[in-house]
């Protein structure tokens, strides 16, 4: 840990869905993948696993490469989305407050993350387009650790490579398994609820709001 930080307090930014409305993006792509070959998207088995990584129980690709007469394998169709999601997610801006949040945050001396289950060059490539990447001190992805989201890995990782205490730091997330993941890193977190993931259950968030106009973080820091 680096010690001249030990007083220094630190924001974590989740990506999908707090920085780039990724998410709805995602949904828009396996439901038209589904509709293309006549099956219906399980969205209710899509949203327990938004914020997460790696094995999981429900993959979209899944159902589509199990098909009867499918000839694509899993892999091709997980491919094949991949690709879509980085041609939509190009044309997206940042969502409302998000870009305020991390200048006005940076000026008043907090350390900046993103903490995120996303692979490390989706998360790079993307605030690279949006002029954010030099802004944050700090990224962590699922790239980094062995476990994501639920799991605390990823902000366990950032409090180590920042050296702050989980007490001088504070998640923004909008997903049920982001802010599962910060309770386990015993970080305060604040929901940012999307239109896809508002339906989940934020009890655990020390506060829920609607978006990051106007936030102060020196509120809960």
């Amino acid at each position: 840990m680096s010690e001249g930080n030990s007083s220094k307090r630190i924001l974590i930014f989740d990506f999908d869905g707090l920085i780039l409305d990724t998410e709805t993006v995602e949904v828009e792509i396996w439901n038209n993948l589904y509709a293309e070959v006549g099956l219906t998207f399980d969205m209710d088995a899509y949203i327990g696993v938004v914020g997460s990584n790696g094995p999981r129980s429900f993959d979209p690709a899944q159902p589509l490469a199990e098909r009867e007469g499918e000839k694509r394998s899993f892999t091709q169709i997980r491919q094949d989305f991949r690709k879509l999601a980085y041609q939509y997610v190009e044309e997206i801006e940042p969502l409302p407050g998000v870009v305020e949040l991390i200048r006005n945050a940076k000026l008043k001396g907090y350390l900046l993350a993103v903490g995120s289950s996303a692979a490390s060059v989706w998360i790079t490539t993307h605030l690279k387009r949006l002029g954010l990447l030099g802004e944050f001190d700090f990224v962590v992805t699922f790239d980094d650790v062995e476990n994501a989201k639920p799991a605390p890995d990823i902000f366990l990782k950032v409090l180590e490579r920042a050296g702050v205490s989980a007490e001088n730091a504070l998640v923004l997330e909008d997903s049920q398994n982001g802010i599962l993941a910060a309770h386990h890193a015993g970080i305060r977190a604040i929901a940012v609820p999307n239109p896809i993931t508002k339906i989940q259950d934020f009890s655990l968030a020390t506060a829920v709001i609607t978006s990051l106009v106007d936030f102060d973080p020196n509120l809960y820091l």
